[in-house]
């Protein structure tokens, strides 16, 4: 792992992320975490509720955003040994870890340093996204802690 980040309170920060907040950003998008496994983002837009019609769109090309740039974060984390694979499937298909052991054919330590190394990825990955002017949303808050 890197020297130049807090590791552990990086891994801490994206775990509570993904567990906590990508859920309220894919509802807020309409969409189900589960589409970010694919390799292509689709877009759709399904409104209702209470809120007024402009914040409504506002939240949702917010998220929508968001989601995009965790999209493409996602999909360029090194895949040399599946690393992104074991991300996708354990925080967007929500596989268990004996699942993934099963299916990658590895013990469970390697499964746990694999997705240590695929949060790190995901979390350095996603601060040069958000960056990105095509997704525009600095406003995610870093996950690296350095």
């Amino acid at each position: 792992m890197e020297l130049d980040i807090d590791v552990d309170e990086t891994l801490d920060k994206t775990r509570d992320f993904l567990e906590k907040d990508l859920g309220e950003l894919a509802s807020l998008a309409d969409r189900d975490v589960t589409s970010l496994s694919s390799p292509q983002l689709s877009f759709s837009c399904s409104h209702g509720g209470t809120k007024q019609a402009d914040d409504i769109l506002i939240d949702h090309w917010s998220a929508d955003i968001a989601l995009t740039a965790i999209h493409a974060a996602v999909h360029h984390i090194p895949n040399e040994e599946h690393e992104r694979d074991i991300f996708i499937q354990c925080y967007f298909m929500h596989r268990t870890d004996k699942e993934m052991i099963d299916r990658f054919v590895i013990s469970r330590s390697s499964l746990r340093r694999r997705k240590n190394r695929a949060l790190v990825e995901f979390a350095r990955r996603l601060d040069v996204q958000k960056n990105n002017p095509n997704h525009n949303c600095d406003w995610l808050e870093s996950l690296v802690v350095k």
